[in-house]
């Protein structure tokens, strides 16, 4: 059965349920993370209640922020908005209700939402973001709000090289997963991407892959870990 011969290796940092339906359907599954995150420890301390809405774009956002003792988890209740599912869940451990969720995990989707619904016109917003996110969402944000950019989390890629991936990527068929830019620019550097096939979790990603010279062989239609999951399955089933 094809689905017993596929070798997939997570690149991402933290949790990897989001992936369990892999192992479900009988994929060996390997994690050896390329990237981790720090908070930031330039972040300056503000007043929280001073603020109307809070903007997280990713779990990351979310964990950090908290991190943080200045921030009193309580008072962004029903302030809080995200963009997508998985970030709402993020919320909801810390006891909060989300103001907003985005229906689909993209910048642009969250942007053009917000816009259309008018939920934060002329209203005082912090947007939570790494040090390597990328200025679309902001630059759209601050023509119908009064935005504010908060860096939470630092983006550091691993710089040592696993002898146990290296054997094992010259052992095995493997399918990389990559989540991020940042996660295929550490794995460039430490290993042969020839030896690879590349899968990707959405467009943004897999144009950084293209511009390094390489094709994923997959991109996800949902930018998230289930949609990178379901993209893969659905690609292998297609091969039977």
């Amino acid at each position: 059965m094809i689905e017993n011969e596929v070798n997939v290796l997570l690149t991402n940092e933290g949790e990897t349920s989001g992936f369990n339906k892999l192992k479900e359907h009988g994929y060996s599954v390997y994690h050896f993370p390329m990237i981790r995150t720090e908070p930031n420890p330039n972040a300056e301390p503000f007043k929280v209640e001073a603020y109307d809405y809070f903007i997280f774009t990713s779990k990351n956002s979310v964990r950090h922020f908290f991190g943080f003792p200045f921030v009193n988890p309580e008072v962004l209740n029903k302030k809080a908005i995200c963009i997508g599912k998985k970030t709402e869940e993020k919320i909801n451990e810390y006891g909060l209700e989300s103001a907003y969720t985005a229906k689909r995990s993209y910048s642009y989707v969250l942007g053009n939402e917000l816009e259309e619904n008018g939920l934060i016109n002329s209203k005082k917003v912090i947007l939570v973001q790494g040090n390597l996110s990328k200025n679309i969402l902001s630059e759209n944000l601050k023509k119908f709000c009064d935005l504010t950019k908060f860096v939470a989390y630092n983006t550091v890629l691993i710089e040592s090289k696993n002898n146990k991936l290296v054997e094992l990527i010259n052992s095995k068929n493997l399918h990389a997963v990559f989540t991020s830019p940042s996660g295929f620019k550490s794995f460039e550097k430490l290993y042969d991407t020839n030896l690879v096939k590349i899968i990707s979790i959405g467009e943004s990603t897999s144009g950084y892959i293209r511009e390094c010279g390489f094709s994923p062989i997959i991109t996800s239609r949902m930018q998230s870990y289930d949609g990178v999951a379901d993209s893969i399955i659905s690609h292998f089933n297609s091969k039977q």
